[in-house]
């Protein structure tokens, strides 16, 4: 309990840090830009610079009832949802890795378990942890930075390494979210070439709705996200992962026309309902597709 209790206030100060990043991107600039990260925060109408008892991580929200201390004005809720959800994540990941893989939550927390699995875990929690920030800055900017794609590569190529020279050391199956029901839609279960087969897989399907569309209905944004996520979950995951976004994005969609809150030519981000499809396939790809089959006598 005390280590998930750590991991979540430290996910509290990531997700600050992480709400400066956000909310200094510019669009048409680097992600990581020194200017960008370099400064006090300060608020954006009134420019009164936050003291350090302005910045704790969600207590000061509450302190404040989300207002400026100096003029009134009213604080996004933007900030204490990024920090709670970044602290979620931190606590949250490894827990539900140790329960998926088959570790005890005690030995791990003991450091006794080998250093592969502790990179394991810690490569599967930035790759989340970049899901949220993509789902973020699509969600204010519509558009989703290069840089962060490479992370999802990079971290993606490391977990798809260690799960093929270190699978034997986790539960059988346990290379896919979809556990045994990767046999039925994977034509092997070499961990590299699912890896690589997810990554063309999700690359060629979002290019070809680009050339389809002609940009208009998807972005070639939306097709390097496709492409990282590919190498980060693998097929058959990345398949699942995109057909729950398109269901959740058209759902979601549906609902704003209906409303009147969209017109059929306004943007939508799509980036956060991939990243939903992502969290559903992690946590209940193998319980959807059970039920799938189910419902048909399967």
């Amino acid at each position: 309990m005390l280590p998930s209790l750590l991991l979540f206030i430290l996910g509290l100060s990531f997700g600050s840090f992480f709400n400066v990043l956000i909310l200094r991107y510019s669009p048409d600039g680097k992600l990581f830009r020194f200017k960008n990260l370099n400064g006090r925060s300060h608020c954006p109408k009134c420019l009164h610079e936050l003291s350090a008892g302005e910045l704790i991580p969600v207590l000061s929200f509450l302190f404040l009832r989300g207002k400026c201390s100096h003029c009134g004005q009213k604080i996004s809720w933007f900030y204490p949802f990024t920090e709670i959800v970044t602290a979620i994540l931190f606590a949250g990941v490894p827990l539900f890795l140790n329960a998926f893989y088959g570790v005890s939550g005690i030995v791990f927390w003991g450091f006794a378990m080998p250093l592969w699995y502790y990179a394991l875990v810690v490569s599967w929690l930035m790759i989340a942890l970049t899901f949220l920030v993509i789902a973020l800055i699509d969600f204010r900017y519509y558009v989703v930075p290069d840089e962060l794609n490479i992370v999802l590569i990079v971290f993606g190529v490391i977990v798809s390494l260690l799960l093929f020279f270190h699978g034997n050391g986790i539960l059988p199956f346990r290379t896919s979210f979809l556990e045994n029901y990767m046999m039925v839609f994977s034509p092997t279960q070499n961990v590299l070439v699912n890896h690589f087969i997810g990554a063309f897989a999700g690359g060629i399907f979002f290019e070809l709705l680009v050339l389809i569309s002609r940009g208009k209905g998807i972005g070639f944004g939306d097709v390097k996200l496709a492409f990282a996520s590919g190498i980060a979950l693998g097929w058959p995951d990345i398949g699942l992962a995109i057909f729950l976004s398109f269901v959740l994005g058209g759902l979601f969609g549906s609902i704003l026309l209906l409303v009147q809150r969209k017109g059929m030519k306004d943007k939508i981000p799509y980036a956060p309902f991939f990243v939903i499809g992502v969290l559903a396939t992690a946590l209940f790809g193998n319980a959807l597709i059970y039920g799938y089959f189910k419902m048909f006598g399967m």
